[in-house]
């Protein structure tokens, strides 16, 4: 296969994911400025994410570093960031297990 056709359609691919991204943005403000009740609730959520973000990077040590340090070529930043999205998603995790069961729970005394 032709090396310039293969570049053309990565540059293809970027071109279509730049648009997307652009237009994704711009539906989003549009939503934003159409209905600025909606935003607050969607604001919550995004800070509630950074939060758990914030503290789950403050929770994690990066501890484990001395165990991979050698093997796997890791920095204390690299094993801090790893602990970092395992903790988010064990919250995030948990979090989704309780809103199913406290909405069966709450269809069950209906």
């Amino acid at each position: 296969m032709n090396e310039t056709l293969i570049n053309t359609g990565i540059y293809v691919t970027y071109a279509l994911l730049a648009l997307a991204v652009v237009g994704i943005l711009l539906f989003s403000l549009w939503q934003v400025v159409k209905n600025p009740a909606g935003a607050k609730s969607a604001l919550a959520g995004i800070v509630a994410l950074v939060v758990i973000l914030l503290v789950s990077y403050g929770i994690s040590t990066g501890s484990d570093l001395e165990i991979y340090a050698q093997k796997l070529e890791v920095t204390s930043e690299t094993s801090q960031q790893v602990g970092t999205g395992l903790l988010v998603f064990y919250v995030l995790g948990a979090l989704a297990i309780l809103s199913i069961l406290y909405s069966e729970i709450t269809s069950i005394f209906k």
